[in-house]
């Protein structure tokens, strides 16, 4: 038997190495498609809920709106302009990067105005800032 064949078969080891390095890479790489998703929505489901144990109600007013051209689960991915008017204090403006259900895309036209839960500990950020979306 040759010693640089694998059991008669003709398979170097080399060969095999290189087989085996490819199964496991997609094996990784499946196993990260699957639960990249499934912590990215339970993180924002978790972050959603504080928002709202914690936040305050104000309302918005689209200022602008822009499509940045991507779409998840075929809903569009937009970026709002937004002048936030909290029931104490002065109004601020923020941008908003979302992704809105295509059903709810009306709600958020020019000169609209939204319900929004911001958690005050820190108004100005955007990630803090949830549009209450009917």
């Amino acid at each position: 038997m040759d010693p640089t064949t694998l059991f008669g078969l003709g398979i170097s080891g080399f060969t095999l190495a290189i087989i085996c390095v490819s199964v496991i890479c997609s094996l990784v790489i499946t196993a990260a498609a699957i639960a990249i998703p499934i912590y990215y929505f339970r993180n924002q489901r978790k972050r959603a809920e504080a928002l709202m144990a914690v936040g305050t109600q104000g309302e918005a007013t689209v200022l602008s709106l822009q499509d940045t051209g991507m779409f998840i689960n075929n809903n569009p991915r937009v970026t709002l302009q937004l002048e936030i008017q909290m029931p104490y204090g002065a109004p601020y403006q923020i941008t908003k990067t979302m992704t809105v259900p295509l059903i709810r895309l009306s709600q958020i036209q020019v000169g609209s105005k939204v319900q929004v839960m911001v958690d005050m500990s820190d108004p100005t950020n955007p990630d803090q800032v949830g549009l209450l979306l009917k």
